[in-house]
């Protein structure tokens, strides 16, 4: 009975989430900076972000120019999809200047997901932000150029690291913030939906490798909070989480990521061991 209970719970949460059928093939391109990007010293969540919408049984492809040199081990028998568009150092500006080569290069785009701003608001401050979120416009309006049912979410982006938050980085981080709902409402059309998609909230140090950049516990909740966004508007359909929860495994026990047992269960990085020795990681926001 617990076990039809939880299967019914599960069935109605992914029809909640999910208003309509994720388009098949879709075009999904990771436009921004060195958050985007990634390196060998700290995490871009686009790995995480393509497990997650694997998860889903979606049919997508991953594209842009550049393309990550770094391995990933592989994922339900997929080769990680290693096109983006993140270029470390890239200001708003910068991205806009390129961004007629790309698309023309890569053609009609579907879902864009914007992470930009860091090297503005983050390295130059209040006086920064008016400049930046110009740009912003302008790039938007060349993705909606490229496809008018495009759909774009567009970070509000997470901060540094609290020592190097100043009082003039701190306010300008919140005006772009503000003015990122505002970029969503004016230039969302009938036919291409802007949703902000808030990295910033609860943000915390333990989540970054160095001063602006994420480890993978920062790159996990990222992505998780862009998958969670898509799965608002689309289906999902997990089919591997459903054969699971059929096998009816038992949980042993609940560790954070540095292996201590804890109770506390929301905004923070799970292991879930199960009596079979295999290890669910989840990631649960409050």
């Amino acid at each position: 009975m617990k076990f039809q209970l939880l299967l019914i719970a599960l069935l109605t949460s992914y029809n909640f989430w999910g208003q309509t059928p994720f388009p098949a093939g879709s075009k999904i391109l990771c436009l921004g900076d060195s958050r985007v990007e990634g390196s060998d010293t700290y995490d871009s969540y686009r790995y995480e972000l393509w497990k997650d919408l694997i998860d889903c049984n979606w049919d997508f492809d991953l594209v842009g120019t550049e393309i990550d040199p770094i391995s990933y081990p592989s994922y339900q028998n997929n080769i990680f999809d290693a096109n983006h568009q993140g270029i470390g150092g890239y200001t708003t500006y910068d991205v806009l200047l390129e961004l007629p080569s790309v698309l023309s290069n890569i053609g009609i785009v579907d879902i864009v997901l914007i992470g930009i701003g860091g090297n503005d608001a983050l390295n130059e401050g209040s006086i920064s932000v008016p400049d930046a979120i110009e740009n912003i416009n302008a790039i938007i309006e060349l993705i909606q150029s490229n496809n008018p049912q495009v759909l774009i979410l567009i970070e509000q982006i997470a901060p540094g690291l609290n020592s190097m938050m100043t009082t003039d980085l701190i306010q300008a981080l919140n005006t772009f913030h503000n003015n990122i709902e505002l970029v969503a409402t004016n230039q969302t059309t009938p036919t291409s939906n802007v949703i902000v998609v808030d990295m910033s909230y609860e943000w915390q140090d333990a989540y970054l490798a160095d001063n602006v950049h994420y480890n993978s516990i920062g790159a996990e909740i990222v992505a998780t909070r862009y998958s969670d966004a898509l799965k608002t508007i689309y289906e999902c359909n997990p089919v591997n989480s459903l054969q699971e929860i059929q096998i009816k495994k038992s949980l042993v026990k609940t560790l954070d990521v540095l292996g201590r047992n804890i109770n506390h269960t929301t905004n923070q990085i799970l292991l879930h061991i199960y009596d079979d020795g295999s290890i669910e990681k989840k990631f649960i926001v409050e």
